[in-house]
């Protein structure tokens, strides 16, 4: 029997790369189609250099591979700033790879009779939480507060558009912050690396963390999550939240000092900007089964063997 070509936009961002880890360890045959990074390619997928805004390019990939379901994971950034401050210094790029990009694709996936594409937004679209940090489910209002946010509320309702117009099967999951080894770049996660860096070394010297609880979970999570949704046979919801664990930058300097014990952080807490609400995953739950496996504990042990290795290379 002929394996199925599974196609991954941004196979080789954080969470792409360690999506098509997960899927070439359940024996899946992955084709990766996006730009460059300082990610390595897993071994055994196969690769087209590009960018989701070159239609033609698109067409050229899924017309050769005809994958069957498509997972898409390409996100606009520049550098190494994170996410949300590359939407803030280049919003017009940002909606061209989120929002057209994510539309060429979409345009794709319809002529060539793809069954189902899984693509991740972000708890961001959400805007502020509410003072009484309720959790929200998937009718909460979108209130964006960010050009990145923007950018995915504008293609969560290009997402729903597709399904409706085009009976495309388009599956959303407005992921928390995602945490793990490999996080090369510096968004909201910044404070976690350093964290873990000075536990690693040993060293002293205040953090600044923001205050505040939060969703998170581990990256390698999200690759169980996509095998778990490629693998159902009945149709999903055109939107899922995903809420992983709640935590705080507290809870991860108490949990840094359980793992190396002479280490005791001195965290400095400052009010953020935006504190983003926290998310109700029961209709995710409902539907598939799935929970979050891996813990904060497994998250900074991760991290710190990461932080060491790469220490004693260098």
């Amino acid at each position: 029997m002929k394996l199925e070509t599974l196609l991954v936009t941004g196979g080789r961002g954080f969470i792409g790369s360690s999506v098509v880890q997960h899927l070439l360890k359940c024996n899946r045959k992955v084709h990766v189609f996006g730009p460059m990074s300082p990610v390595q390619l897993p071994d055994g997928a196969t690769e087209t250099i590009g960018s989701i805004e070159d239609s033609q390019l698109v067409d050229k990939v899924i017309s050769l591979y005809r994958p069957k379901q498509v997972l898409h994971f390409a996100s606009f950034s520049t550098g190494s700033v994170g996410l949300t401050r590359s939407g803030e210094m280049d919003p017009e790029r940002m909606l061209s790879v989120n929002v057209v990009g994510f539309q060429n694709l979409l345009n794709t996936c319809v002529a060539y009779g793809i069954e189902r594409v899984v693509w991740t937004s972000s708890t961001v679209v959400l805007g502020r939480a509410n003072s009484a940090l309720e959790r929200c489910d998937e009718r909460a209002p979108r209130l964006p507060l960010t050009n990145y946010g923007m950018s995915k509320l504008l293609a969560e309702d290009l997402a729903d558009f597709y399904r409706r117009r085009h009976g495309l099967e388009v599956v959303g999951l407005r992921i928390p912050l995602v945490l793990g080894p490999g996080l090369w770049y510096q968004g909201a996660a910044a404070p976690l690396n350093q964290l873990a860096m000075q536990a690693m070394k040993l060293e002293g010297g205040s953090c600044s963390v923001p205050s505040g609880i939060f969703d998170a979970m581990h990256v390698k999570d999200i690759g169980a999550l996509i095998e778990k949704l490629i693998n159902h046979s009945a149709q999903l919801s055109p939107i899922y939240n995903v809420a992983g664990f709640t935590t705080s930058y507290s809870e991860i300097g108490r949990c840094l000092t359980d793992l190396v014990s002479s280490f005791q952080p001195q965290l400095k807490e400052f009010t953020p900007e935006i504190t983003y609400p926290l998310v109700s995953q029961a209709m995710l739950e409902n539907d598939t089964g799935w929970r979050h496996r891996l813990t904060l504990k497994d998250i900074l042990q991760d991290i710190l063997i990461e932080h060491k290795k790469n220490f004693h290379e260098h």
